[in-house]
């Protein structure tokens, strides 16, 4: 259940934060990720790097979950982790953010690729394309030379990313639904869909 376990840990690391009183999900999406990953670093080895890699995400999401409790006024004394500190860590975890998705999407797209399921690994290559692109731009938008420029690109931004996630998630799904199904993720289904495997 490695996939089915990166699913709900991406859910909650990714998606729900984007309602910052919801931030506090970050530590055990994080939790479900790494569980997952572990599952899966026996079929390929980059999901190993992504275990370790995603471990240094942990001190984000403990940040991040002190912050939103600052932010909703629970513990109103951790306020003096924003301002500057907020800007160090948002740039911080953009950098982790990148890499986290590059590890992760080029695992799946490598373990497709092995066990010949061309429609996951299209799928996985394509997701990964769509996030290169999302931070470099997301990157770029934030330089400070952009500041006067930086409203058009607002509403593309948002878009891309929430297709991103969108992308990231239905690849998750049908990976545990299809290449390691529940209870019989011993053995990676090699040919399924008539031997296409389409995400």
């Amino acid at each position: 259940m490695g996939f089915g376990l990166c699913l709900i840990g991406y859910f909650l690391v990714n998606v729900l934060p984007v309602i910052s009183i919801f931030s506090a999900a970050m530590l055990p999406g994080l939790a479900l990720l790494l569980w997952g990953l572990w599952r899966l670093a026996p079929y390929h080895k980059i999901f190993y790097y992504s275990f370790f890699f995603t471990l240094t995400g942990v001190p984000f999401g403990i940040y991040y979950t002190l912050y939103s409790l600052a932010d909703v006024g629970i513990i109103p004394e951790l306020l003096v982790l924003g301002g500057t500190i907020f800007g160090i860590v948002e740039w911080a975890y953009l950098a982790w953010g990148f890499l986290f998705h590059v590890l992760v999407l080029l695992g799946m797209a490598k373990l497709m690729t092995e066990l010949g399921l061309w429609g996951f690994q299209s799928a996985a290559w394509r997701n990964l394309t769509f996030a290169v692109i999302y931070y470099l731009l997301f990157f770029l938008v934030k330089m400070p030379f952009m500041a006067a420029h930086a409203a058009p690109f607002i509403i593309p931004l948002t878009i891309l990313r929430y297709l991103c996630m969108f992308l990231n998630l239905w690849l998750l799904f049908r990976s545990w639904q299809v290449v390691l199904p529940e209870g019989s993720d011993s053995e990676p289904t090699e040919v399924p869909l008539n031997g296409r495997g389409k995400a």
